[in-house]
């Protein structure tokens, strides 16, 4: 697991020594990515760079960039590649001979014997640069659902990529907001999903399963994977010829298959427990195959309802697991909110990466470098109730509300949107309102679920097809961000996290599963509650799902005021009206999570767009902290 970075001129003259020193600058802005070993290599036109955070063969032979022994192929890797062990043997059958013991190595042989190909043969996580210096081709790729980043730009006649934004950004001119990915971001708090524009004009991510060839002055984007091509009617239709008890035991199978494989480290390995199943059953199932596992949990300091700690503690208690917990204040919170969003390359979308940071950094202290974590499971299974339950209700009353008179539709419609305070007096606002919902992201993410559901056009059931339709396009959209929080801000304490809901095997299966083994008329994620039964207490499987809440109003209530905007990037660069800001400041208890977008896209703003540090965007939160109690503390607050 690792930071990489680079940049090829393309006129293909040789790198110089400022090149060699932009992929230093670029590897050392991200050093927490890789912080055991670091190495810059120019070979003609390339300069490659790369932070390594040893996991696997922890010896100087797993050291980066690496070359084959003719010194024809270079690869710089971010990530894990779990079956290397069996591909490394198929290699090894053909004649290959390798120096070390790494999966780094693995993969390099790989491409050489199968090109591109060789990338459905892996099954992992992975962003990587591979160079071939006799053809002069760079080929970028990234692994099948996104877990771990990529980045580039183009500027001088240089393509410049790297892990992350923050890298890219010293090395550019005029670097300026992206306003249509900003209009996109105000709506969905996601830029990750269906596009590759970023919120910096100009720099563009790689998208999931996808690579760039770099060749001749040009860059050539390609799809390598799709989880749609993968939606097969045959199998559906095997599962749904299949008995509960051989649909349970297949899928248990495959997750346990898949933690086996995440195990594989040469340095401790724990896991992250919120105490919710999904968590609790990748701890469970782990637990299996490791007398050495950790679980590390965060509590939420004086909340009750909000505190899972007694569910985890019951887990590991029960599995005789070593249990370290983390108790989240306020405090730690606010001081950490700065340092986060700037891990994070974009404003927060979710207050609990805050979180995620803290106990990633405990894991580290304890010595604890590998995490598993249960991200996927709620796209894959069922588990949003608020989506797809209700999206399923929906579709089947779908029929009977369209038989309603129209004004008893418009009174509706006024009724909703007047609560949510939006101008229902202005003309034609009802009939402009959905498609320039639309418009704000060029109907990406429209065209995105269109074709989803479109995948499942063999289910009878129009409601079945909408909803399935709708979980495939979560594992591209709604968990984009998700797997963007988890890799930054596990990485950022030099941890790295694998996700054993996200194998392609298990993903296959349960894209394939019908909608009765998740949402149907069982129970939400019926399938993976049968198989936690066999691992888990009953009380701990069946209980209510909380997802991982923080009390957010109570969190930024001290930075909830307009002196936090003052001079700042709201104001003096996207030009918003401080009298808007007032008004929404004036209510933000009421739009709890609208304000703290707000809050976090001003530090977001003055720390990539502004030239600001972190230390100076966390002490104007220290000083309004400190602004804050003084205010509460005083004769009338009494």
């Amino acid at each position: 697991m690792c930071g990489l970075a680079g940049l090829i001129r393309l006129d293909g003259s040789r790198a110089e020594q400022a090149d060699e020193a932009v992929v230093r600058a670029m590897c050392e802005l991200t050093s927490y990515r890789g912080p055991d070993d670091q190495g810059i290599s120019a070979i003609g036109p390339l300069c490659l760079g790369s932070r390594r955070l040893a996991i696997i063969d922890v010896s100087p032979a797993g050291h980066m960039p690496m070359a084959d022994p003719t010194g024809r192929w270079w690869i710089a890797y971010n990530g894990e590649t779990y079956n290397f062990h069996e591909t490394r043997d198929e290699l090894e059958r053909r004649g290959v001979h390798f120096r070390s013991h790494s999966d780094t190595e693995v993969v390099l042989h790989a491409w050489m014997t199968w090109g591109p190909a060789c990338l459905d043969r892996l099954a992992g996580m992975f962003a990587l640069a591979i160079y071939d210096s006799k053809t002069g081709e760079l080929v970028l790729a990234r692994d099948r659902y996104g877990v771990k980043p990529l980045y580039w730009t183009s500027q001088d006649g240089r393509v410049l990529f790297a892990s992350e934004i923050k890298a890219l950004l010293p090395h550019r001119r005029g670097n300026r907001i992206d306003l249509q990915s900003l209009s996109e971001w105000w709506l969905y708090r996601n830029t990750d999903a269906v596009t590759p524009e970023t919120l910096v004009e100009g720099v563009v991510q790689l998208m999931p399963g996808h690579l760039a060839r770099i060749h001749g002055g040009r860059v050539r984007i390609e799809s390598w994977y799709s989880p749609l091509d993968h939606v097969n009617e045959n199998e559906y239709r095997r599962l749904s010829g299949a008995p509960a008890d051989e649909i349970v035991n297949e899928v248990e199978r495959q997750l346990d298959e898949s933690v086996r494989l995440r195990l594989v480290s040469d340095v401790p390995v724990g896991t992250l427990l919120s105490g919710g199943l999904d968590s609790s059953l990748i701890t469970a199932m782990a637990a299996r195959h490791s007398r050495h596992l950790t679980a590390f949990h965060v509590s939420v300091t004086g909340y009750a309802d909000l505190n899972e700690r007694r569910y985890a503690e019951a887990l590991t208690a029960h599995h005789q697991i070593p249990f370290i917990p983390m108790d989240l204040t306020p405090e730690a919170f606010r001081a950490n909110l700065a340092h986060v969003t700037w891990l994070e390359d974009l404003p927060l979308t979710h207050a609990n990466s805050v979180a995620y940071y803290l106990i990633s950094k405990v894991a580290r202290e304890h010595g604890t470098i590998v995490l598993l974590s249960g991200e996927g499971a709620d796209e894959l299974f069922g588990g949003y109730v608020w989506n797809y339950r209700r999206r399923l209700r929906l579709r089947r009353l779908q029929p009977w509300l369209q038989r309603l008179p129209p004004a008893v539709h418009e009174a509706a419609a006024l009724l909703v949107y007047a609560h949510a305070g939006l101008p229902v007096t202005a003309r034609r606002f009802r009939e402009l309102l959905p498609p320039t919902i639309g418009l704000l992201d060029r109907y990406a993410r429209a065209d995105a679920a269109e074709r989803c559901e479109a995948a499942y056009g063999f289910i009878p059931d129009a409601a079945q097809r909408d909803v399935m339709g709708a979980m495939l396009a979560d594992l591209g959209d709604f968990l984009s961000p998700l797997l963007r929080r988890l890799d930054r801000t596990t990485m950022g304490a030099s941890v790295e996290c694998r996700e054993p809901f996200l194998d392609h095997r298990l993903v296959h299966t349960a894209i394939n599963l019908p909608l009765e083994w998740k949402v149907g008329k069982r129970a939400d994620k019926w399938v993976l509650k049968q198989i936690a039964m066999r691992h888990m207490p009953k009380g701990l499987v069946w209980r209510k799902k909380m997802g991982f809440p923080l009390p957010l109003a109570d969190y930024i209530a001290p930075l909830a005021t307009r002196d936090f905007f003052v001079g700042g990037f709201c104001e003096d660069v996207l030009g918003l009206g401080s009298r808007g800001i007032e008004r929404l400041l004036g209510d933000w208890r009421r739009w709890t999570f609208g304000a703290f977008g707000l809050l976090t896209l001003e530090m977001w703003g003055r720390m990539f767009l502004m030239g600001e540090s972190v230390d100076q965007v966390a002490d104007r939160i220290a000083t309004l902290e400190r602004a804050s109690r003084g205010s509460t503390s005083g004769p009338s607050s009494r």
